[in-house]
């Protein structure tokens, strides 16, 4: 029997041959198929795996940072440098299309604060989303330079920015209560009020260090002590807007006549509480013989309490 056997493998061998041949190549095709696929896939897939990681990295970070002060974004930095050059150039035809309104009234308030500033330099924008797509809180910094004054005076500048029907950015000086009530919000952060700090430590420095510099903005005559929101630290002069003599020794329900800094303590180094702008009602609590005020007033249904310069109250209606 095994002769028989081994004669018939003898007779058959090459069929044997040949079907072992081809089961070795399916063998073969099969795993040089997966091999290619294993290979093939990650360079196939791997480009959008990464893809959506990165996307969600983006929208996580936009989401953690869209609160947070941007420094010069592209578009209103340009707005700001073409805002503060037609103000220095008296350019009022460039100002009209770069605010919301800009009437007679408008026109008479920068032409009386830019009347001793000779330019506008060194300017830096900071900014945090506004209410609708294309809005923007933003502080303008910038460096004053006044008529035979030495030393630029530092400067903060607060605006509400909206993009107008023509897709061009413009200042909404006329806010809504929406857009005043995030301001507010706003004004209360953390970095709002470490740049807010900042900047009245390089006014001080400014005015500490050139004597005409601080008698001409103590005089309140300058821009860097108008009504219309510049952040430039508390000065110490005695005027309204309108040049009037403010007295601030009453309490009860009085009015602030120009945007000032709330304070936790009785001094310019107080840890800053807010800012409240001009006509805002406020409650004085108490009235001290530093020249400051103990105040209450309420934001964004907060109440708060803090100290004001005596100076910038005056009877409210």
């Amino acid at each position: 029997m095994l002769d028989n056997f081994r004669e018939w493998v003898s007779d058959n061998l090459r069929y044997i041959l040949l079907g072992l041949a081809g089961i070795l190549l399916l063998v073969i095709a099969f795993f040089a198929v997966r091999l290619i696929s294993s290979l093939g896939s990650p360079r196939e897939t791997e480009p959008e795996a990464v893809q959506v990681t990165e996307a969600s990295t983006e929208n996580e970070t936009a989401a953690s940072t869209d609160a947070r002060l941007v420094s010069d974004q592209a578009d209103i930095l340009e707005w700001a440098t073409q805002f503060y050059t037609a103000r220095a150039n008296k350019d009022y035809d460039t100002l009209a299309g770069l605010c919301e309104t800009f009437d007679e009234t408008a026109r008479a308030s920068v032409e009386a604060q830019d009347a001793l500033v000779e330019s506008y330099s060194n300017i830096m924008t900071y900014s945090k989303p506004g209410l609708t797509e294309g809005s923007y809180y933003v502080y303008v910094y910038f460096d004053a330079t006044l008529t035979d004054i030495a030393t630029p005076a530092p400067s903060l500048r607060e605006f509400y920015l909206i993009t107008n029907e023509e897709g061009n950015l413009v200042w909404a000086n006329n806010t809504s209560d929406e857009q005043q009530a995030l301001i507010e919000q706003y004004r209360t952060d953390d970095d709002v009020q470490a740049l807010v700090e900042d900047v009245n430590t390089k006014y001080q420095q400014a005015i500490d260090s050139d004597e005409a510099l601080k008698n001409l903005l103590e005089s309140g005559t300058s821009s860097g002590s108008t009504s219309e929101g510049d952040q430039t630290g508390e000065s110490e002069s005695g005027t309204t807007e309108d040049g009037s003599a403010v007295t601030g020794t009453q309490t009860g329900t009085m009015q602030t006549t120009t945007t000032v800094n709330v304070r936790g303590t009785p001094s310019a180094d107080g840890t800053l509480y807010g800012v409240v702008t001009t006509g805002t009602t406020v409650e004085v609590l108490e009235n001290l013989d530093s020249g400051w005020s103990q105040i209450r007033y309420t934001t964004n249904g907060t109440t708060i309490e803090g100290y004001v310069m005596t100076q910038y109250l005056t009877s409210a209606g």
